[in-house]
């Protein structure tokens, strides 16, 4: 079988980002009916439309109105993928864009249990937000994401601060999650903070800082 057509964005060592076709992208409805995939999701899905949910119990049709939602840049949506394997492994997403505030939400999850682990969620994320702050010229990034998803929170605790990441808080009671209403962690990151990434380095531009006094 061939490989896909891959209309790409930005290509890191491992992990490509690119942007969907709506036919794959639809059909993938039902991994999103993964508790587990709906634990890394879910935290994020407040700046999203009803419509465009990607917390269970997940339609066809809810997909479609996703991808629409992409098209109409409401929500940007990127594709996970792996060089050596030509296989869609996760999606990421950037969510309530705002100007001139110049922030958005960030979301990512891997569909495979035994692709997560890997580092391939932290080197997607850098990915991601190289392309929000030297490809969209956002300032700000925010992630949120249940105290009990043990990944993203190893994940965060051990790479976020290397590229400027910083717990900035938490959300009590603001996920359901494992049954029962858990809290939800927020972290963010600042352009000038997030360092040159190769991916983008050569369209980053100085920060512009207001004058002292």
């Amino acid at each position: 079988m061939a490989a896909p057509r891959l209309a790409v964005i930005l290509r890191g060592e491992r992990v490509t980002l690119a942007a969907p076709a709506r036919e794959p992208f639809v059909d993938r409805w039902q991994q999103f009916n993964d508790p587990e995939l709906a634990v890394a999701l879910g935290a994020a899905t407040s700046a999203m439309s009803g419509a465009a949910r990607v917390m269970p119990p997940i339609t066809r049709e809810q997909r479609e109105a996703l991808y629409e939602a992409h098209v109409a840049r409401e929500v940007l949506v990127f594709e996970l993928w792996l060089h050596d394997e030509d296989r869609c492994v996760g999606e990421a997403y950037l969510s309530g864009i705002a100007w001139p505030r110049a922030s958005a939400e960030v979301t990512l999850g891997v569909f495979a249990a035994e692709d997560r682990g890997r580092g391939l969620g932290p080197e997607a994320g850098a990915l991601v937000c190289a392309y929000a702050f030297d490809g969209l010229g956002l300032n700000r990034l925010s992630t949120r994401f249940a105290r009990e998803n043990v990944a993203a929170a190893r994940a965060m605790r051990r790479s976020g601060g290397g590229s400027g990441w910083h717990e900035v808080g938490f959300e009590r009671n603001a996920q359901w999650a494992f049954g029962r209403r858990v809290d939800v962690e927020v972290w963010e990151v600042l352009r000038g903070d997030f360092p040159l990434h190769p991916a983008t380095e050569s369209l980053r531009e100085p920060v512009v800082t207001a004058p002292a006094g």
